[in-house]
């Protein structure tokens, strides 16, 4: 099994980008999950291999530090690795470059986490990384300890988002990429302007499915931001994101 990095470069296309001409900020988490499913299918851990076992992968945390954006019509070079665990969780790393220059656009941390079917209960990573487990341990973590999130203050101003047809992905639930936009949209709505993403942790607590509605809502401080969404239905979080914008 290799240890190296895998690379991927993807070009920046123009319905990808906002009005400034650069990348909107939930589309870097597309680029993240297509990378981080073609790096698991390689090394036989993807999810077409360990549904063999009833395994599915699922993406519970991740942390973003956006440094700069690319522009319709740059190739970002994205790179990951998977470094071993913590706790239940799977951990893998992304750094994102300019393919021309070189220079870095972000970088991030994800936890993943591996669930028995039909229970959805949490299984211990190895059950799907097998003797790669171990792999990369040495390797750094450009955030360590990706935390349980904690709201700083009651939310408001809440807005309510019905998942529709062109939400749903390949797992048949919401794409993690609407999570992210639908925080940026509640960030824009309370200043009045088109924002971007500096950094952001997004925990996914629970899958939202067609046809459910999500219930977004939050707080500002300065550049600062918390926001979360509840299912309407159920009254249970489905997601938590923290971090900044400009």
């Amino acid at each position: 099994m290799s240890e190296a990095n895998y690379t991927l470069e993807m070009p920046i296309l123009m319905g990808s980008c906002g009005p400034d001409g650069t990348l909107r900020s939930h589309i870097f988490f597309d680029y993240l999950q297509h990378i981080a499913a073609w790096n698991a299918e390689e090394m036989g851990f993807g999810m077409s291999a360990i549904k063999e076992n009833n395994l599915i992968w699922v993406l519970s945390r991740l942390k973003l530090q956006i440094e700069k954006s690319p522009r319709y019509d740059d190739v970002m070079r994205v790179e990951t690795y998977h470094n071993g665990t913590e706790r239940i969780f799977a951990k893998r790393q992304f750094a994102l470059y300019n393919a021309k220059t070189g220079e870095r656009f972000a970088c991030a941390t994800s936890y993943w986490m591996c669930l028995q079917l039909p229970t959805l209960r949490p299984k211990a990573p190895a059950a799907a990384l097998g003797d790669g487990i171990y792999a990369n341990a040495e390797k750094p973590d450009f955030f360590p300890h990706l935390e349980k999130l904690e709201s700083p203050a009651p939310c408001v101003d809440p807005v309510v988002h019905n998942i529709s047809n062109s939400h749903i992905d390949l797992n048949d639930h919401l794409n993690n990429a609407y999570y992210a936009a639908f925080t940026t949209d509640w960030i824009a709505r309370q200043v009045g302007r088109p924002v971007k993403l500096q950094e952001i942790q997004l925990n996914f607590n629970r899958a939202m499915m067609f046809g459910e509605d999500l219930i977004v809502s939050g707080v500002l401080d300065d550049n600062n931001f918390y926001v979360e969404g509840i299912d309407r239905e159920s009254g249970k979080n489905s997601f938590q994101a923290q971090g900044s914008f400009v």
